[in-house]
């Protein structure tokens, strides 16, 4: 049977034609759309983006053909392999069909077998470009990583070092209490990245595994904001928080507390001197299961829709400065999804420019 997550746009002007095809997906498992022209097709795909896409040729106003290449002209759907459903089997349409865009035909009155053996073939083969292109896209943010962002700290380090190696009698004692200063951070920040880079190596591994253990979410908070304080009080930032001291959940206490970490990091990271966080955790019903729901706000710079789509991707470069230019690659919040996905919680972002953002995350309550 076919993975029922596989939808099958079928496109063709004839009733029959469709009702005949639907009912080979149906039979097989597929979910399926149809579409009577090359029109509706474009139209349902701006509301729904199928697996695979079978095609008629002859049809009145738009044919297969021009359809095919309207398609794949977005690059939001050329990816989709299409699949030609046609009588005509000379080789001018034939050689048309591949021009245009399409990845194989199958010739009319089709055999039920070869068109379930050609879509299972050809949506394989999509799962596997579409998961070669992600190993790609997160090989190159990990050089990214560690060409740029483990770069920079080590240069500084090393800058600052050596003029305190070569100038430290010329240097005086307040400047030389700085170079430290920034030596201290930038050491800090590579080693936080490592770590990242290592804890993210794991999990892709398998070798990292939650142990869940019922504990005090109300620990986890308070002992992570209190560590913040220092950072929030540089930038005078108003660090509040409001929630029960019992708060039992069935987690692995050591990622839960990287998740509140982070996320109370990058907002004062993002929110401007003066600013205000608010740290909040309740008991809430969602989906008729008992959770812990947590939230971190800030009055910071906050994020657009399409920053927002980006989060949680290691294959998408997220990484900005701070309000007063404090550093960060962005992996942070790929490790908080990951950790929370672990122990059967979920996170989402609510957010707007110039106004702040809010992170949101539940973990469900322990028995």
């Amino acid at each position: 049977m076919a993975n029922k997550e596989n939808t099958i746009l079928i496109v063709d002007d004839n009733s029959n034609n469709l009702k005949v095809v639907a009912g080979v997906l149906k039979g097989e498992g597929y979910e399926f759309r149809m579409a009577k022209s090359g029109a509706q097709a474009l139209s349902i795909l701006e509301i729904s983006k199928p697996d695979l896409i079978l095609l008629d040729i002859q049809m009145p106003e738009m044919d297969g053909f021009e359809t095919c290449k309207r398609i794949k002209q977005n690059n939001e759907f050329a990816s989709i392999p299409i699949i030609f459903l046609t009588a005509n089997t000379d080789a001018e349409s034939i050689s048309k069909a591949f021009k245009s865009g399409g990845v194989d035909f199958i010739t009319k009155p089709f055999n039920s077998d070869e068109l379930l053996a050609r879509i299972a073939t050809h949506i394989q083969l999509k799962t596997q470009k579409e998961a070669l292109e992600y190993e790609i896209k997160t090989k190159n943010k990990f050089f990214s990583i560690i060409s740029h962002d483990l770069k920079n700290p080590l240069t500084t380090v090393i800058g600052f070092a050596e003029l305190l190696d070569t100038k430290f009698d010329e240097i005086d004692e307040d400047k030389i209490k700085k170079f430290i200063h920034y030596i201290h951070e930038s050491s800090k920040f590579s080693v936080e990245i490592l770590e990242d880079l290592l804890t993210w190596s794991r999990i892709q591994g398998g070798t990292l595994k939650s142990e869940r253990t019922k504990c005090n979410l109300s620990s986890l908070l308070n002992s992570n904001i209190e560590g913040h304080i220092p950072q929030a009080i540089a930038k005078n930032i108003n660090l509040k928080y409001d929630f029960d001291q019992n708060l039992p959940v069935c987690a692995d206490e050591n990622m839960i507390s990287t998740v509140i970490r982070n996320l109370i990091s990058n907002a004062i990271k993002f929110t401007p001197m003066g600013g205000e966080i608010f740290v909040s955790s309740k008991e809430k019903i969602i989906n008729d299961i008992k959770v812990i729901e947590t939230e971190i706000s800030d009055t910071g710079v906050g994020m657009s829709y399409e920053q927002i789509n980006k989060l949680f991707k290691i294959e998408n470069n997220v990484n900005s400065k701070g309000t007063n230019n404090e550093t960060g690659t962005g992996l942070g919040l790929v490790l908080c999804k990951e950790f929370l996905s672990q122990n059967d919680g979920e996170i989402r972002v609510e957010s707007e420019l110039k106004v702040g953002s809010k992170f949101i995350f539940n973990l469900a309550v322990s028995a």
